[in-house]
């Protein structure tokens, strides 16, 4: 793997700004090195080149959108591990390693062993997924058996189907050869229709020119799940089960809906349950505290290292969703972190541990577990500080998610308005509408009674699609971000009582805890 910076790079910078302070990095010019504290120096060398040397690798083609489970997923784990391995960080995972894995149940079915045939008088053909056609699982159906009948190319939800389709498929053109936002508009509306007039499912008779590599990707880009199957089905095999109804497939397949039902055979569907489980990766360390009557108290700094893997494409054809903002800059601002505090001579009175969760893109499932077997004991985690994309939106500002819930809201605060040399002000919540606050793996450590801060900025329109990539990534708000928790996680970890719940964080925290 390639590195610019390799870990252990801020224990060089230290040294050298040490040295000499003007050699360090444009952006972050140090005073005097006899009048740099401790926590400063370590701070002046978490910089925008580090910053990108992380999100550059994390957010890279190569990992294909990090997806729990998966390679890519994988990769980034060891990209963390050797990270964190490197600057001399404690293991805090199972058998004395840096990983802790979770248990992942594949949810739905296996579709690779999905088998499905057409039935035409006496033909009868048998189809390959991926190869033939694509499939969505309906909710609840393993499998089905229905007649199809020809819907034409108008199916709409205003006007519904000209014919009955009732307990049937409804077969219908779908134009478009790539499954990009129109094309997956049309699906919508068409499911629209068929739902409510009781059809099994949808059979679409792909474009002619629709990218057959794409097959399976198409299926997955509408989603798990779906009220009623959707099936699409590839040009040329649609011509043959026409043709074997008797009918020219120019001239069937052009027409819009006829008037009454026309019987294009029966179409029987079966998919096998996955019962497989996966372990995905959960990435943890420790910096152990100095002071032995506090050292076994641990301040909590996490950052999500999964994303969403590879999806429908954009119109630039680009199908891999690389988060760099989600959440590559949360990723790398966490390993910055532990590469300043690792790099000081004298360490913070109580410890630091570092986490990287997966499967928080499928509902914090990482956390959860995490949470629920913590490798510490969990009344001795004094504070989580949490970062989920840090790079984007306003130059000067960052959101501080949670703050009204504890003590950590006013020191952040605090550590802001002393340090005005990161220019960053810290923002209330302005989304109070996306409850952001339990959308993110600092929840499950609020739900376990840590009091926790959650460091955003927020949405964008790159959020959640293949365009949330490096050139848009401001490393040098990232990096000031990072430098930030760096000097409130500093204050968390020597301070002579750990932070304490507010009565509103009390109140709201034991609704949460009644609800679950």
């Amino acid at each position: 793997m390639r590195r610019y910076l390799g870990p252990g790079s801020v224990g060089l910078l230290l040294a050298a700004c040490a040295v000499s302070p003007a050699s360090g990095p444009a952006a972050f010019a140090s005073p005097p090195a006899s009048a740099v504290t401790a926590i400063e120096l370590a701070a002046s060398a978490i910089t925008p080149a580090i910053m990108y040397n992380h999100i550059d690798y994390l957010a890279s083609d190569a990992l294909r959108g990090r997806e729990t489970p998966g390679l890519g997923l994988e990769a980034a784990a060891t990209w963390v591990t050797e990270s964190f391995r490197d600057i001399g960080l404690e293991p805090a995972g199972d058998d004395g390693t840096y990983t802790q894995r979770w248990p992942l149940k594949r949810a739905g079915f296996d579709l690779p062993k999905t088998a499905m045939r057409i039935e035409v008088g006496d033909w009868v053909t048998g189809l390959r997924i991926g190869a033939d056609f694509f499939v969505v699982p309906a909710v609840g159906m393993p499998s089905a058996s229905a007649p199809i009948v020809y819907a034409g190319s108008g199916l709409r939800p205003r006007k519904g189907p000209g014919i009955d389709i009732t307990s049937r498929f409804a077969m219908m053109v779908l134009p478009g050869t790539r499954p990009d936002s129109a094309w997956r508009r049309t699906i919508e509306s068409a499911m629209q229709a068929a739902v409510p007039a009781g059809a099994t499912g949808l059979v679409m008779i792909l474009d002619p020119g629709f990218d057959e590599s794409l097959l399976n990707q198409a299926g997955a880009s509408l989603g798990a799940a779906a009220p009623i199957f959707l099936i699409g089905l590839k040009h040329d095999v649609a011509q043959s089960i026409v043709r074997r109804a008797g009918l020219s497939p120019d001239r069937a397949l052009a027409a819009p809906a006829p008037p009454a039902a026309q019987d294009f055979g029966r179409l029987t569907i079966s998919l096998v349950r996955s019962n497989e489980v996966d372990h995905p990766p959960n990435v943890v360390a420790v910096l152990r505290g100095s002071d032995p009557a506090l050292r076994d108290e641990y301040v909590v700094i996490s950052s999500h290292m999964d994303h969403i893997g590879v999806g429908a494409p954009n119109a630039a054809g680009d199908s891999i969703y690389n988060g760099a903002d989600d959440n590559a800059s949360g990723t790398a601002a966490m390993i910055g972190v532990a590469e300043a505090f690792a790099a000081m001579d004298e360490r913070p009175a109580r410890s630091i541990l570092f986490l990287a969760t997966s499967g928080e893109e499928l509902g914090l499932l990482g956390s959860t577990w995490f949470t629920d077997h913590p490798p510490v004991p969990a009344d001795h985690m004094v504070a989580n500080i949490n970062l989920d994309m840090i790079g984007r939106n306003s130059p000067d500002s960052i959101v501080a998610i949670g703050q009204e819930y504890s003590s950590l809201g006013a020191l952040a605060y605090r550590v802001a308005r002393e340090r005005r040399e990161l220019h960053l002000t810290i923002a209330s919540d302005p989304w109070p509408e996306e409850q952001l606050f339990f959308r993110s793996d600092h929840f499950n450590f609020a739900r376990i009674g840590v009091p926790a801060l959650f460091f955003t900025s927020g949405v964008h329109a790159d959020y959640h699609r293949p365009s949330d990539e490096l050139r848009y990534i401001d490393t040098d708000k990232t990096a000031r971000v990072a430098r930030l928790v760096l000097y409130l996680a500093n204050e968390i970890a020597n301070a002579p009582s750990p932070p304490m719940w507010t009565q509103k964080g009390i109140a709201d925290m034991k609704s949460v805890n009644g609800r679950n």
